[in-house]
């Protein structure tokens, strides 16, 4: 027996009508929605700490040039960032069984059914690999892709089905995007997207002034007219999505740059309260004055400690 098919029937005894869990037993598709986001972000996390641990060695291989022999020895720490990424995958594969499992037992499908079904996605997405045709790049590869996408989607209504609408919102943004671009639909100079980001920044304050014309103070008090709440909602999203398109135009993930920043905002916040819980004070007491210098501190002990 395989390891995988040792996995398989433990599923298949957790899943069992008689003898397996309880809790198990009731779930549903649906009810395991939020455990595949879960394990999925997990996921993305433990890479992200491989990616931030390798930055940090090359750096530090490359302050140490000079002296090679102070290069701090990697090994235990690697192991222990891969060890938790084998874990997340492990979690992640356990929903995927699980699904499969659940289908199965409908009379749908079984786990081999999906393995097979991948795997011949793969082969024909393929062509330079298994058959005739040849790339000699990423964006060669990238057309071939898309052409046998093309042949598999025919049916569809519109470019963008396929793009889940639960998707969080920032990387759906980029998946329409790109899709809108690959129609030809995209700026021909990068100056016109900085002046759109600027035009759509504009209508966002013109909505925010028509607020205060009427004595609402939207910062203080949130839009108390639900018609200029739905102008700002839609002015907001206009802007992110510009945002989005500038990420794009400099072939920028925006789901990862932002993920990236909120880290780099926690790690530097929860220095500045380390710094004040050393002085016995609290974030409310200090002057903006005095929470700008303690974020310029955080930055200085980030920076020294990579």
């Amino acid at each position: 027996m395989t390891k995988i098919e040792k996995f398989l029937k433990t599923i298949e005894d957790i899943r069992d009508k008689e003898k397996g869990c309880i809790w198990n037993l009731k779930q549903s598709h649906a009810s395991l929605k939020r455990y595949l986001l879960e394990e999925l972000y997990e996921g993305l996390e433990a890479i992200d700490a491989i990616a931030d641990y390798e930055n940090k060695i090359a750096f530090d291989q490359y302050q140490l040039t000079q002296d090679p022999s102070q290069k701090p020895d990697a090994n235990q720490e690697t192991e222990k960032l891969y060890d938790d990424l084998k874990e997340e995958l492990g979690d992640m594969l356990l929903q995927i069984v699980l699904h499969a499992r659940m289908a199965e037992e409908k009379g749908f499908f079984n786990f081999n059914d999906v393995v097979e079904k991948i795997d011949e996605k793969m082969i024909k997405r393929h062509p330079h690999v298994f058959g005739k045709d040849s790339a000699a790049d990423t964006k060669e590869v990238d057309k071939l892709w898309d052409a046998e996408k093309a042949k598999e989607k025919e049916a569809r209504k519109s470019i963008f089905d396929g793009i889940p609408k639960e998707m969080p919102a920032l990387a759906r943004s980029w998946k329409i995007s790109k899709k809108a671009v690959k129609e030809s639909f995209e700026w021909d100079e990068e100056e016109k997207l900085y002046g759109q980001l600027d035009s759509e920044i504009d209508e966002l304050k013109e909505v925010v002034e028509r607020a205060r014309a009427s004595n609402n103070d939207p910062y203080k008090e949130g839009f108390t007219d639900a018609g200029l709440l739905e102008e700002a909602e839609l002015e907001v999203g206009d802007v992110l999505f510009t945002v989005v398109n500038l990420a794009r135009w400099f072939k920028i993930d925006p789901e990862d740059a932002l993920r990236k920043t909120n880290n780099k905002f926690i790690g530097r916040f929860d220095i500045m309260q380390e710094i004040l819980k050393s002085q016995n004070k609290k974030m409310k007491e200090c002057s903006i004055d005095e929470l700008e210098d303690l974020w310029q501190q955080a930055k200085k002990q980030l920076l020294a400690a990579k």
